[in-house]
């Protein structure tokens, strides 16, 4: 274990394990004499390998000194080191030693100093591998990758086997018979590079793990944006469509009543048209008229007229309300109901039941000459539409089967025939 300590070349061949602790002070003033081989040995910042200046300040913030643990059971091995490595310094930071005498107390070091640089480590000491031993607690146990370790040994057969150097990450191995001052430096010199470069891809990492954070970060509020500006255009779509929707209905609605209107009745009417020609079904219209509505109007006023007519209204889209059925307000007191696929006894149905709803509302109406209360004609024409016949004949037969109910004495309804007698 102690039989062999460290030899310091540079100034003699001869092991020194038998030199005194004064003796070994001794030497110091040649030892720290030798400025020149310490500045040959420094870190070369311009070399192209070198860690940005950036870099190098934030190794050198973290620590204001490069602390190196030598961890060994012979005393004059640590007073030698101290010795060679006295007031050198790396990249303008010193170092700091700290001294165990056993892989034990090595290991307490290590818990207590989360950020030695280099582990200068003893093989043999309380047993033939506890150096071994430490260091593989020092990468397993404590999990520490970071700091450097070199490998003394003052028995030069017993090198650790390949797969001990790989598996614990050991940077550096080393007999001390042959260790000189120059090889502890350059060995130092490789470990704090090591050991530098490895805390500045640490900050690296750190720094892009930030970042990275802070894209996620963005990236979570951009999808929380993105999603509320979609539910923002969503809500506006929908309000735009329902807006729309009611435009369209307002376009095709009569703004009295509130059935459909002229526009509307005539679209419908060609759609009809169209549809029922290809499918050879019958297309019924029934032309609605109020009975004296002039005179209702000058016996009661045009609001009671307004009033009167969107009761009448109302009341024809209750009692003709099939889907496919459509009430419009035709214009002043008349109003027209199309019936597609309604044949003729269908349409004197509907037109019956019309004319029975009106006359139950019970308006007065003491201008008219055949009833007390407010009563409606009704002209009702069916056919099956054809190509070459145009949809206003139906509207022209519903207006004469109109005109006949009027003459016939009013509140009555009547089919169109070509029979039937002209007034």
């Amino acid at each position: 274990m102690n039989d062999q300590a460290l030899p310091l070349q540079d100034i003699s061949t001869d092991d020194i394990s038998g030199l005194g602790a004064n003796q070994i002070s001794g030497l110091s003033a040649n030892l720290i004499s030798e400025d020149d081989e310490i500045i040959w040995l420094e870190e070369d910042t311009d070399s192209a390998n070198s860690p940005s200046e950036d870099n190098l300040q934030k190794v050198s913030d973290e620590s204001q000194e490069w602390k190196i643990l030598i961890v060994d059971d012979d005393p004059d091995v640590h007073s030698a080191t101290r010795l060679a490595l006295n007031s050198f310094q790396f990249e303008t930071l010193p170092l700091k030693f700290l001294s165990a005498y056993s892989a034990r107390e090595g290991h307490q070091l290590m818990l207590a100093h989360s950020d030695i640089a280099v582990v200068l480590l003893d093989v043999v000491m309380e047993t033939s591998n506890a150096g071994l031993t430490l260091a593989q607690q020092i990468r397993e146990d404590l999990g520490n990758q970071k700091s450097r370790i070199v490998l003394r040994t003052g028995q030069p057969g017993e090198a650790p086997e390949a797969s001990i150097m790989l598996d614990y990450d050991i940077n550096d191995y080393q007999v001390k018979l042959d260790l000189s001052r120059q090889r502890l430096l350059t060995t130092i010199i490789m470990a704090l590079r090591s050991y530098r470069d490895i805390l500045t891809i640490e900050n690296q990492r750190a720094e892009l793990e930030t970042t990275l954070g802070q894209l996620e970060q963005l990236q979570t509020e951009l999808k929380a944006y993105t999603h509320s500006l979609e539910l923002k255009v969503s809500e506006r779509t929908a309000a735009l469509q329902h807006s729309n929707a009611q435009l369209h209905r307002l376009a095709k609605l009569d703004g009295l009543t509130q059935v459909a209107n002229r526009r509307c009745f005539d679209d419908y009417l060609s759609q009809q048209w169209s549809q029922l020609s290809c499918s050879q079904k019958p297309l019924g219209l029934i032309l609605l008229d109020v009975d004296y509505f002039k005179g209702y109007n000058d016996r009661y006023g045009h609001l009671a007229g307004d009033e009167c007519l969107q009761k009448i209204a109302q009341t024809i889209a209750q009692t003709a309300n099939r889907t496919k059925d459509l009430v419009a307000r035709y214009g002043g007191e008349e109003f027209a109901v199309i019936l597609p696929d309604t044949p003729s006894q269908g349409a004197c149905q509907v037109a019956s039941a019309i004319i029975q709803a009106v006359e139950a509302l019970g308006i007065p109406h003491e201008s008219s000459s055949i009833s007390p209360a407010v009563t409606i004609s009704a002209g009702i024409s069916w056919l099956i539409p054809q190509v070459d016949i145009p949809e206003t004949s139906l509207i022209e037969t519903a207006d004469r089967a109109l005109y006949q109910a009027k003459q016939l004495g009013r509140n009555r309804i009547q089919l169109y025939t070509p029979s039937a007698p002209s007034f």
